[in-house]
């Protein structure tokens, strides 16, 4: 048997083929691109760092990013970590944010959630910290507008609801028609209406309806 002299599957040489060839002309050659650079906030989520992620994503981050963020947190259960443990210097940013963006319709649902928990968690320790305590009041002021604001929305919400409906005419159940005596009648079904023509007096007078129920008809 003759030997084979290429490199046989599994070895290492197998694997290290074809990386001293050059390409050819009409060959499609893969760029190595870099790889792309990681945010702060996102290093520190990478490596399990939620209280630096949050900080780092109010400094710098638009509202869009820190609500990606607190998500992102909520997804991992580490929201309570990135809460605890903050003082008066920490807690400002995070107080603002929410007063400034808690009535926010996309971001209402996850920053009401995240205002509850900072309630539940900070609450023994109010009146220790004007500064906080003066954003607490802000926030709570900013709730209270914005629930004022939807209880007049659903008041002007049912006026409109009663003025529409009293606008609208009854419509009939039949549509009207003239009769040839100048009588306006309901629109009747087919077999009714034909046989009011067949029972029609010859002097052109009204139809009685003892004719019509005669003959099967139905009022």
């Amino acid at each position: 048997a003759q030997r084979y002299d290429g490199t046989h599957p599994g070895t290492y040489q197998y694997f290290l083929r074809g990386r001293t060839r050059a390409p050819q002309p009409d060959e499609l050659v893969a760029e190595r691109g870099t790889a792309p650079r990681l945010s702060v906030f996102d290093k520190a989520l990478k490596g399990f760092r939620y209280h630096e992620a949050l900080d780092a994503a109010l400094l710098n981050g638009s509202p869009e990013v820190v609500v990606g963020v607190l998500e992102e947190l909520v997804q991992r259960s580490g929201l309570r970590i990135a809460l605890h443990g903050r003082n008066q210097q920490t807690l400002q940013p995070l107080i603002g944010f929410l007063a400034r963006q808690i009535t926010r319709p996309p971001h209402a649902t996850v920053l009401v959630g995240v205002a509850n928990l900072l309630l539940d968690m900070y609450a023994p320790v109010f009146g220790q910290s004007a500064a906080v305590d003066e954003l607490f009041v802000k926030l709570r002021a900013t709730c209270e507008a914005e629930v004022q604001l939807q209880a007049d929305l659903a008041q002007l919400m049912g006026a409109m609801d009663v003025l529409l409906a009293g606008a609208v005419p009854a419509r009939p159940m039949g549509v009207t028609s003239t009769d040839r005596d100048g009588t306006s009648l309901l629109r009747r079904p087919a077999k009714l209406q034909k046989l009011q023509k067949n029972n029609r007096p010859a002097d052109g007078g009204a139809v009685q309806p003892a004719a019509v129920y005669a003959e099967g008809g139905h009022p």
